[in-house]
């Protein structure tokens, strides 16, 4: 209980600890950061980040990240050419695609929810849409490859 209070007077003064910072190179040529300005030096006055928002609300994200259409990794993933695959592990992946779509035409469909374990029955209309998936993903992986 002790260790509650405690968190929670930290997490409420906080806010108060955000203050002024200051950017400075030193005689060395080292770069320094401090919250307190510097006597005979030049230094730039640095905005402080804004603190966090509070727990179970979400901040609304910044006008520059929106217009950015991706995050730089997931540009350098995008560029990245993806790895010609052999003709047996080609053929691997049609198999199981295969088998994927077979489960569909013994009804009742019975999935296991991987998170839970549990097993559920799916409806006509589930197993009909996951059916049509399985297709599409059966005919992908069983397309010649372009010569």
């Amino acid at each position: 209980m002790n260790r509650f209070v405690v968190l929670a007077i930290a997490l409420a003064l906080s806010p108060a600890t955000w203050g002024q910072l200051y950017k400075y190179t030193d005689k060395d040529g080292k770069t320094v950061y401090t919250d307190q300005p510097p006597g005979n030096v030049d230094s730039k006055a640095l905005k402080a980040p804004p603190p966090p928002p509070a727990s179970g609300t979400k901040a609304p994200a910044p006008e520059k990240d929106k217009a950015a259409p991706r995050a730089p990794r997931q540009a350098a993933e995008a560029k990245k050419p993806e790895r010609t695959l052999t003709a047996a592990e080609r053929e691997e992946r049609c198999q199981a695609a295969r088998e994927n779509y077979a489960i569909y035409f013994d009804r009742p469909v019975m999935m296991r929810n991987t998170v839970t374990g549990e097993r559920t029955q799916l409806d006509d209309k589930q197993a009909d849409a996951d059916m049509a998936k399985a297709k599409v993903a059966m005919d992908a992986a069983c397309k010649k490859p372009p010569e």
